[in-house]
């Protein structure tokens, strides 16, 4: 069995500084999306974004405008560095994003982060032959009311975990969360005494993951790291790694 250590990173405002989604939307006049197309939200983010990406394609808004609006945002500061070290000292780093594929693909190749990340677990997209951007849900779920309906990161995180043991015989000693949502509370939760939830402070994460923990008694086998920047998370990693 091969021992190894893994982060897993979510994507929005963790290693892109914005939300991709939002930043493609708002190429939008905000008068087009109108309350008919708000209303798509209470059917899930997935059916809203693709009433996003269709209002996108009747104004002319085309790939290449939307891949350049991706790749026009910055990372979060000092994220990329931290990547690339990661990687280099043996972690296996992955992504587990509510973003999609083509958004992820896009801004990590620009970035030249892409040959870092051993794998990518988001919404798969593509651009149809029309020139429109579809989106799909990455699982249909119901176990995690934690989770929305179309992707539960705690769950992809355990069956990656599995999937490795059993098909690459490869064991984490030590895993490190990383991101910023409420989304990203169910995978914090599920981490055990070699884990390490890593919340961007002064995002939604932080009070959420402490509300959780709160509420289950206060018993939580894994430690918290908080974090800002990219040069920090990883002066915070090393550390960890480096110990017992």
């Amino acid at each position: 069995m091969i021992s190894k250590r893994l982060a897993v990173f979510d994507f929005d405002h963790t290693i892109s500084e914005h939300n991709t989604d939002i930043v493609v939307r708002d190429l939008l006049k905000p008068e087009l999306i109108t309350a008919e197309i708000k209303d798509v939200l209470h059917s899930g983010w997935i059916p809203y974004m693709q009433r996003i990406f269709g209002l996108l394609y009747q104004n002319g808004f085309r790939r290449t405008d939307i891949l350049s609006a991706i790749e026009a945002i910055p990372e979060v500061e000092g994220i990329k560095y931290c990547i690339r070290e990661l990687a280099r000292s043996g972690f296996h780093v992955i992504i587990i994003s509510d973003s999609n594929s083509e958004f992820i693909e896009t801004w990590n190749n620009f970035n030249s982060i892409d040959h870092f990340i051993h794998t990518v677990f988001t919404n798969p997209a593509n651009f149809n032959s029309e020139g429109l951007l579809e989106v799909r849900p990455f699982h249909y779920q119901t176990k995690c009311n934690l989770s929305s309906r179309n992707l539960c990161k705690g769950m992809i995180m355990e069956n990656f975990l599995s999937s490795q043991s059993d098909k690459a015989d490869t064991e984490y000693e030590k895993i490190f969360y990383i991101g910023d949502g409420k989304n990203d509370v169910c995978p914090m939760l599920r981490l055990k005494e070699n884990g390490f939830a890593c919340p961007r402070e002064g995002y939604a994460c932080c009070d959420a993951l402490q509300s959780a923990i709160n509420k289950g008694g206060g018993n939580y086998a894994a430690q918290i790291l908080k974090w800002s920047t990219g040069k920090q998370l990883l002066s915070l990693i090393r550390e960890e790694s480096n110990g017992p």
